[in-house]
């Protein structure tokens, strides 16, 4: 987490015709103005695509020192100022405000929201309809309880008999078909169908070793909901209970304390860590099955390397394989096949049941 006063630089490069070249020039000035800024020995606050957040006293400079690279004919800055001497607070990637803060009091901006919604916008509304901006009401009290105003317990108490609960779209027959119980035996209006609205709670238990993942069907009221009859996700079973539900004070703590997994370093300045790949994994656009996350109904397609798993299987212990529940005929036929194809350099199916088990083992 960090505090800093900062002003926001925004990198002025809308109007370039080709993407790519857009794209090299933001990372060229993005790391430009880092290293500027560690060499005037200060340190920046935050860094998007497109902007910096800068301490206002060397804002200027560096505008100034970028000014030379405008592309255009017209002169215009090519760092542009655009949150002028906000305090800066940031828990982790994606998850920060801007305010001023005066007299203990905190203020946003007016006219549009400065605080980022990533990791709690997908939640609805808990308060009564006559709080409309509820997500800058629970940024305002994480800064409260950041600047010691209110304690943990206070947010504990002001949001306990609240509830994390999303509202989602029947998007994917996976999710379609954990409504088949509810809506056996009902007409079809009264049926639950694709595109339809539906509720979820977050897991906050688990029984037989599986987290109970909460569906119901949409309601006007959220969390109403935590007292009515739900479909648990993974077994389709119906269960009842507010204790299934996830609270929102513990969602909310969890927010605050979220930690930053591409630097080193728990609050103040950051180090940025060293990557080593190991792996490739497609991920897809970032709010890409955002609806689905939650549930795990779609994994990401992870690429391996299909020589090394081979080897690898090879290698293995008999009773590893029974262990990860494969039989030893399957696990020595398994084994023969691959090395087969190992000689021959041949291609050969690693996802039938038995080496699927083994590659997800091993990987």
């Amino acid at each position: 987490m960090s505090r800093n006063k900062i002003i926001f630089l925004f990198i002025q490069l809308t109007y370039l015709i080709y993407a790519s070249i857009s794209f090299i020039l933001y990372v060229v000035i993005r790391a430009l103005a880092e290293a500027m800024v560690k060499e005037l020995g200060s340190v920046h606050s935050y860094m998007d695509t497109d902007s910096i957040f800068v301490p206002p006293e060397h804002a200027q400079e560096i505008i100034d020192y970028f000014q030379p690279l405008n592309p255009y004919n017209l002169d215009i800055d090519l760092l542009k100022p655009e949150k002028v001497d906000m305090w800066f607070y940031g828990i982790s990637s994606k998850r920060y405000a801007l305010y001023t803060y005066e007299n203990a009091e905190i203020k946003f901006m007016e006219g549009e929201r400065s605080f980022k919604l990533h990791g709690i916008g997908h939640y609805a509304n808990p308060f009564p309809k006559a709080v409309d901006d509820w997500q800058a009401e629970i940024w305002e009290d994480l800064l409260k309880l950041h600047y010691g105003i209110i304690t943990e317990l206070d947010v504990e108490e002001k949001y306990s008999h609240f509830y994390a609960i999303s509202r989602l779209t029947v998007s994917t027959p996976n999710v379609m078909h954990r409504f088949d119980k509810i809506n056996k035996g009902k007409e079809c209006y009264e049926q639950i169908k694709p595109f339809n609205f539906y509720l979820v709670g977050f897991q906050a238990i688990e029984e037989d070793g599986k987290a109970v993942k909460p569906l119901s069907p949409f309601s006007s009221d959220p969390q109403s909901i935590v007292y009515e009859d739900f479909i648990d996700y993974e077994t389709g079973e119906i269960k009842q209970g507010s204790y299934y539900f996830k609270q929102l004070s513990r969602t909310i703590v969890e927010y605050a304390n979220h930690p930053e997994s591409k630097f080193d370093g728990d609050v103040g300045i950051l180090e940025r860590k060293h990557v080593h790949s190991d792996s490739v994994v497609y991920i897809g656009k970032e709010a890409n099955n955002i609806d689905e996350q939650e549930l795990d109904v779609k994994q990401a397609q992870v690429f391996i390397n299909e020589k090394k798993i081979k080897q690898e299987i090879l290698n293995l212990p008999q009773k590893i394989a029974e262990e990860w529940g494969v039989d030893r005929k399957t696990f020595q036929t398994t084994k023969k096949a691959i090395g087969e194809a190992l000689k021959k350099d041949e291609k050969i199916n690693l996802f039938t049941p038995a080496r699927k088990r083994l590659v997800e083992y091993l990987i």
